[in-house]
């Protein structure tokens, strides 16, 4: 036996035509900025997320410092929310290019979503990982002593 159900109509399109996507820029989701720490030294405050999306905007910044204008450069991963495999290759292509232009590449990172991606991928060994600024300026020479 067939059961007809009757057609029902509607004024309104459906869920899924009214539904608006949640999109967002790389500017919205990532903001990086730069200031200079004297005498030897930058430091890039990096607040959000680091992905798929926001991963050239992260390297546009970066590169630049690492390629020689000073002999540290100091990236304060404190603010970020999510790091994820495409931050890693950013961060592996600007220590490669630190070293070429003998400059050091220091990392603030006391997050859980930072360090579990560093550390469960063993790149916490390539890196001069410090717990905060304060840390960093000093092994920079940049520290009250310095």
């Amino acid at each position: 036996m067939t059961t007809v159900l009757p057609a029902v109509t509607t004024d309104r399109p459906p869920a899924a035509a009214t539904a608006q996507p949640h999109l967002y820029s790389a500017g919205q989701l990532l903001t990086v900025t730069a200031r200079p720490a004297p005498p030897a030294a930058v430091v890039l405050m990096v607040r959000g997320e680091v992905d798929m999306l926001t991963s050239t905007q992260l390297t546009d910044h970066l590169l630049p410092h690492v390629r020689g204008t000073v002999p540290y450069v100091i990236v304060d991963l404190t603010g970020v929310g999510f790091f994820a495999a495409a931050g890693l290759t950013v961060l592996v292509n600007a220590r490669d290019a630190a070293m070429a232009a003998g400059v050091t590449l220091c990392l603030i990172a006391s997050t859980r979503p930072v360090l579990l991606p560093l550390t469960i991928t063993g790149l916490d060994s390539l890196f001069d990982i410090s717990p905060d600024l304060t840390h960093a300026l000093l092994r920079a020479g940049c520290g009250p002593d310095g």
